[in-house]
């Protein structure tokens, strides 16, 4: 009894695993503690138009709010003049289908069905900071299966996620 249940639970953490890519890529050696103040440039919605179930006007929204409050947190403020980073967003969604064979733990009781089909979607984000001379410094990517309808939440989630690894403010070491 309690060996099914454990392969049950193993099976459904592993397809969670699955399910998402993050990548959080920066300049490890730059000293970010120079930064201290940032404005969004572009923000792309990359959902087809017949897809979308949101606005365009909503998912900028989202994505500068969650974005504005990880940065904020960090320490930076923002400006709609220049600034010293630029923060730019790609985000979309699409459809997708998987089919596969469940196996004989799988099935229910009185069932000969062994093979099962799944639609959902997925979400790709890619956020990217720039200095002020065009040079990425820091960039968040992410595909992620929508698991939630709730799209403001997963935003805020994604880039909650995404930020967290910001590095600290690198501090003068002095020679003693």
């Amino acid at each position: 009894m309690i060996k099914p249940l454990l392969l049950s639970v193993l099976l459904i953490l592993t397809n969670s695993a699955w399910s998402q890519e993050f990548k959080v890529v920066y300049d490890k050696d730059r000293d970010f503690s120079q930064y201290k103040t940032f404005r969004f440039g572009e923000g792309e919605l990359l959902t087809p138009k017949d897809k979308r179930q949101l606005t365009a006007e909503q998912v900028d929204k989202w994505m500068k709010t969650a974005i504005t409050n990880e940065l904020k947190m960090k320490g930076l403020q923002r400006t709609d003049s220049a600034a010293d980073l630029v923060v730019s967003y790609v985000v979309g969604t699409v459809a997708k289908s998987d089919a596969g064979n469940v196996g004989p733990l799988g099935m229910t009781p009185g069932s000969t069905e062994r093979t099962y089909m799944k639609d959902y979607q997925m979400a790709s984000m890619v956020i990217d900071l720039n200095d002020r001379r065009d040079i990425k410094v820091w960039r968040v990517n992410t595909t992620i299966e929508m698991v939630s309808t709730n799209a403001e939440k997963l935003i805020g989630q994604v880039v909650q996620k995404g930020f967290k690894k910001y590095p600290k403010a690198v501090k003068n070491k002095s020679k003693k």
